[in-house]
């Protein structure tokens, strides 16, 4: 069981460094500042949250649909990074805290 949670940890390392830097390259919001702030693997390494951070909140929309619609293109890049067989489905979840 050990080892299998050592896994699911480092895919979710692996996946966050590789989705930052897609994200740093590839995504461009005029204005805004993408961040990941969390990445979860299923036990099942099928399915992957990851929540997103968005400066400023006004801009949430646009940077999830614009990560949303390159979804695919960013599981096949990073599928290709890896060593993985099989990439885990990704679900993204923009984090909300609206500014004060």
């Amino acid at each position: 069981m050990q080892q299998r949670r050592y896994r699911n940890l480092k895919i979710a390392s692996l996946i966050e460094h590789e989705l930052s830097l897609f994200i740093a390259k590839e995504i461009e919001v005029p204005d805004a500042l993408i961040t990941v702030t969390d990445v979860a693997v299923s036990d099942e390494l099928d399915n992957t949250k990851i929540t997103l951070s968005v400066i400023p909140y006004a801009k949430e929309l646009e940077a999830f649909t614009a990560i949303e619609t390159r979804r695919k293109e960013i599981e096949y890049k990073i599928l290709k990074k890896s060593r993985l067989r099989v990439i885990p489905k990704f679900t993204f979840i923009v984090d909300s805290h609206k500014e004060e």
